[in-house]
């Protein structure tokens, strides 16, 4: 006794779904890269991949459209050069093909690398990759200095009424080094809004 018709057709339509599911998957994990972490405790993997997905997700889609293809990211512990020079991040191309694959340093010269550094070289990367493989010519680059007149300002603004200054002021030095990316915590708003004006 056999299976009825209607049994058969529900049973190949399920096959048909199982398979193309399968395949949109295998398609997936193909177009994206492989973030191998090779080295560091759990936890500072798990902060190294927060950092790292939001620049995947940004910048990826924008090299994938300009024909280049990541297949691997993986950070190692130490990165050195021809001569032994310490390196940052790692660029390979497979067989002049438009495939690359990406390597980063956890530590460079004997530091181990902020999550962020990591991320930030990550990009460095991939918009270098970018501009290879679109042809795309810098005009202009506005270096990140901090003048006088703003440095004044912002201690004018920072001194209270009784002269003493409200918040501590930055040295020229610690300023330049602070536009130059380091990550300032604002404080929280006493109205219990958000700078964009979102209810906190």
């Amino acid at each position: 006794m056999g299976f009825p018709q209607s049994g058969l057709v529900a049973m190949a339509i399920v096959i048909v779904v199982v398979v193309t599911v399968l395949r949109l998957v295998s398609w997936y994990r193909s177009r994206c890269p492989r973030l191998r972490l090779l080295t560091g405790s759990r936890p500072q993997q798990q902060a190294i991949l927060l950092a790292v997905r939001p620049v995947v997700r940004n910048l990826l889609p924008t090299l994938e459209a300009s024909g280049v293809e990541v297949s691997v990211i993986a950070l190692l512990p130490t990165l050195t050069g021809g001569s032994g020079e310490p390196l940052q991040a790692q660029v390979e191309q497979v067989n002049e093909s438009r495939l690359f694959s990406i390597r980063l340093a956890h530590w460079v010269g004997g530091t181990l690398r902020r999550p962020e550094e990591v991320a930030g070289a990550l990009a460095e990367e991939l918009l270098g990759l970018y501009l290879d493989a679109a042809a795309v010519t810098v005009v202009r680059q506005t270096p990140a200095t901090v003048s006088t007149t703003m440095l004044v300002t912002a201690e004018k603004m920072a001194a209270r009424k009784d002269g003493r200054p409200a918040v501590a002021t930055l040295s020229r030095a610690a300023a330049r080094d602070e536009a130059e990316g380091t990550v300032v915590a604002f404080r929280p708003n006493p109205l219990g809004t958000s700078p964009n004006g979102h209810a906190g």
